[in-house]
């Protein structure tokens, strides 16, 4: 296990770059560093009524940091991917030490969608999502941003602007900008795991999809 490259990559997030595999089947990682930031901002991700229609009318279960190494491996399941072996063994050093989280969605105890990211300060760092069914990927980032918002995150980061996140309500920051706004986040502190745990779908939704409610204590 190389841990002075995992400090290197911690002090990487807090400086606004991010580590990427070179290729799938390589170790070697690079850094990047967008001149332009996805973002969604914390408690506001576009929720469609057909999609919480969905929501309401499926047996899909939730949890977080169950099946932390399968949801990695799932988003890496794909014919080209950044997640790498150096990538992967940096993950599981970074969830032994309580940084990196996952969610999972299940359907039929069986694991369908996820997602998985770095939490530092007040900042959440989403690093990759996956879905095996229509939509499981959306029910991952609602039911994660939900958990991010309830435990007083600033910043729920994207990486790169795409057009699939800005549907979900996901903008565009500058670089110098989004420095800025990483400096102020990293000083605060953040709590992934207030109890009591949000656990329903309809919470999920509260906190995930209505700006309004960014600030509402869940009692």
């Amino acid at each position: 296990m190389d841990l002075e490259l995992t400090k290197h990559i911690i002090l990487g997030y807090k400086n606004g770059k991010f580590p990427m595999g070179e290729s799938k089947t390589g170790s070697i990682i690079e850094w990047v560093v967008p001149l332009e930031r996805g973002l969604i901002p914390v408690g506001g991700i576009h929720c469609s009524k057909s999609l919480r229609k969905e929501i309401k009318k499926t047996e899909f279960s939730v949890s977080f940091d169950k099946n932390f190494d399968e949801v990695v491996t799932n988003c890496a399941d794909r014919e080209v991917t950044w997640i790498n072996k150096t990538i992967f063994e940096q993950y599981q050093i970074l969830y032994s030490k309580g940084l990196a989280h996952s969610v999972e969605i299940k359907k039929n105890g069986e694991l369908v969608g996820g997602l998985y990211g770095l939490a530092l300060g007040a900042v959440f760092f989403a690093e990759s999502m996956f879905s095996k069914t229509s939509n499981t990927s959306k029910l991952a980032m609602i039911a994660m941003m939900a958990r991010v918002n309830y435990g007083g995150f600033k910043i729920f980061d994207t990486q790169f602007p795409s057009a699939h996140l800005k549907s979900m309500g996901g903008i565009t920051v500058e670089k110098k900008n989004f420095e800025k706004m990483l400096k102020l986040a990293m000083i605060k502190q953040a709590n992934f795991n207030r109890s009591p745990n949000l656990t329903t779908w309809d919470q999920f939704l509260e906190f995930a999809c209505d700006k309004e409610l960014q600030h509402k204590s869940f009692p």
